[in-house]
Order: C-alpha cells, then structure tokens, then sequence
C-alpha cells in the first residue's frame, strides 16, 4: 500500500502543467514534426536524437522526485507523446527512475545520472509482472540472467535493459552488449515494434526490490501507455473532426450528417471520461491514496473500450484515409490498439476490481 505524499502540497499547480504540455508540444511539433513521424520512428538513431532533446528540458528524471512532479505530469508527456505518433524511450527511464532511486550500488547510480544525460536508453521488460501469459519471464542466478522476455519496448535503440524477476524478487541491470542476449523484433500494431529478447546466462547486474513495489510499477506502465493511447486518440478525434469540416458527400458537408455528428458528438464524450478517470487515478497516486490502484484498475477497464471506439469511429469518418499510410491517421489507430491490449488488456482491469468487490477467488 502507498503512504501519503509529503511531497504532495509541493507538486505542480494546474498553470505548471499547462507550462508544461505547451514546452512538450512545442518541441515535440519542432523535432518530431507529423509529416516525418514514420520515417523517424523506423531510425533508431532519431529516436536517440529525440530522447537527448527529451532529456535536455529534463524530462528524462521524470519520476525521480514527487516534489517536482508527479504521475500526473508523467501521463501529461506520455499523452503528448501519443498526440505525435513519438516513439521516445520514456517508459524504461520512468521504471528506472522510480525502481533505482533507493539503490546503494554504484552501478544503479551511474545508470540513472546517463539516463537524466540523455546518454543511456532503457527497455523495459516486465517479465512475470506485466499481465499477459505470455510476456515470460527471466531468473538471475550467480550474476547471470537467463530466461525469454516478450513485449520489450525501446529495444531497438536501448543501451540497456532492465528486467523485472520474480524469484527472487527484483530487477536485472543488463547492458545491452552483453553476451547471451537475443533480440527479435516481434510483428504487430506498434511502432517500433516490440521485442522478444532471449538471455542465456547474460551478465547482468541483481538488485532486490519487493514484489510490491514491482507490481506498482507495472501498474504504473499501464497508466502511462493509457495516456499516451489518449493523445492518439485526441488527435484522430481532431482530424476526423477537421475533416468533417470540409470533406463533401452528396453535395454536402459530411460533418452536416447527423450520422457524422452523433459519432463525433460520442467521441468526444469518451474522450473527456478516459482523461478524467486518469486524472483519478493521477491524483489517488500523487496524493498518497493506498487505495490507488483501484482506481487505476477503474481508469484502464473504462479508458480502453473507450478509446478504442474512438479511433475505430475516426477511423470511419476519414474514409479511405484512414488507410493512406502517407497519411497521420494510421499511426495513431495503431498507437492505440497497440498499448490497450497489452498488459493482460480490460479483462485484467475487469479481474482486478472484481477481486476488490468480491474477494479473490479460490
């Protein structure tokens, strides 16, 4: 259970994070303009050139520090980032930064001040704490990793790999050209795809965490992919909406259609909801709330259908462009998809308030 925050009363104000969004998006509309977000996400090394401009307004220690911002202002950027189709490694650093924070070794330390440079990328593996049955898993033993990991983002450009394992309980620091390791891109919705890595008595640095505060941050992973799922779906919503504004059909504007305007109309409304119960779910986080992941179970079982109802209906409203991949509309349909399956999807959310209402099963 989570304590309260003492760092709560210190966090950003509703005008910091309005600061906040305005410095993302400007920047993120100056390095990672829409027009060159598939060509970009293919390059590794832009993806390493994002993350070092990322890493310069600070971005990169996201998690370090409730004092100077919260979950809340992490979903804020990982919402932007969706809202560009921007694949920036910032799921590692979060995990590390939160994971690593505590540690005496030397070697975590070192990691996180290259991570807040700009200068190490980490991919995270959540292993046995991610949700689905088949993310697998990986055990340290005698200094080595072994095991197969799947569902591995930000591998392609990582120097690093951090590797939740369940017996014992703890993370694997690994460096990414370390012996033993084996990536394979694995075909799906995301882009860049996501990885299987295979490790074979890999060197790999132990550190002990409890179980508990994994379980936290695999928690926390899937607030951040639902945001940033959201700033897909947002901008979709915008650009079905601007389309309806001057596409024409039977001689009239499509958006004059009732049959248009009710499925925008519900965009919308879901919309608002997904973001209010992640701002909940947020706010029970930053402000201590032990029983925060009941609300963030609430916010993923009723974001996901949501959001993914609103890219399939934006998807129908731009008609045949919603397929032109020289178009910005795919990338954001399958940003969407991509991060609401993963993680055991709403049936896990479903299963876990279940078990809140009416007691584990069994």
């Amino acid at each position: 259970m989570r304590s309260p925050n003492p760092d709560a009363e210190q966090a950003l104000s509703d005008s910091d994070r309005v600061l906040l969004r305005k410095s993302v998006r400007d920047l993120l509309s100056m390095r990672w303009p829409a027009e060159k977000a598939v060509e970009k996400s293919a390059d590794s090394q832009q993806i390493v050139a994002i993350w070092r401009a990322l890493a310069e307004q600070g971005l990169a220690a996201l998690g370090s520090s409730g004092a100077e911002a919260g979950l809340r202002e992490i979903l804020l950027v990982f919402e932007e980032l969706g809202r560009a189709a921007c694949p920036a490694p910032l799921l590692g650093a979060i995990a590390s930064n939160i994971v690593l924070a505590k540690q005496e070794s030397e070697a975590a330390r070192a990691l996180l001040e290259h991570i807040h440079r700009g200068d190490a990328i980490v991919a995270l593996a959540l292993g046995a704490f991610d949700g689905d049955l088949a993310a697998g898993d990986a055990r340290m033993q005698g200094g080595k990793l072994s095991g197969v990991v799947s569902f591995v983002e930000d591998a392609q450009a990582a120097t690093h790999i951090l590797v939740f394992t369940d017996a014992p309980a703890g993370v694997a620091v690994v460096d990414r050209k370390a012996a033993g390791i084996l990536s394979k891109a694995a075909p799906g919705l995301a882009v860049p795809s996501l990885s299987d890595i295979a490790f074979e008595s890999t060197p790999a640095i132990g550190l002990t965490v409890s179980s508990g505060i994994l379980a936290d941050v695999a928690l926390l992973a899937r607030l951040a992919c639902a945001a940033r799922a959201l700033g897909a779906a947002e901008r979709g919503f915008e650009l079905a909406a601007e389309h309806a504004k001057v596409r024409k059909q039977f001689g009239q504007l499509i958006g004059q259609f009732q049959a248009i305007q009710h499925k925008l109309t519900n965009c919308l409304i879901s919309l608002d909801g997904a973001r209010l119960a992640l701002e909940s779910a947020t706010a029970a986080y930053d402000n201590g709330n032990p029983n925060w992941p009941v609300f963030a179970s609430s916010a993923l079982a009723f974001a996901s259908p949501a959001l993914r109802t609103v890219s399939i209906e934006t998807h129908r409203a731009l008609g045949a462009i919603g397929y032109a991949e020289e178009h910005e509309a795919p990338r954001h349909f399958r940003r969407v998809h991509a991060d609401l399956v993963r993680f055991g999807g709403v049936s896990r959310t479903r299963a876990e308030l279940a078990d809140v209402l009416l007691g584990p099963i069994g």
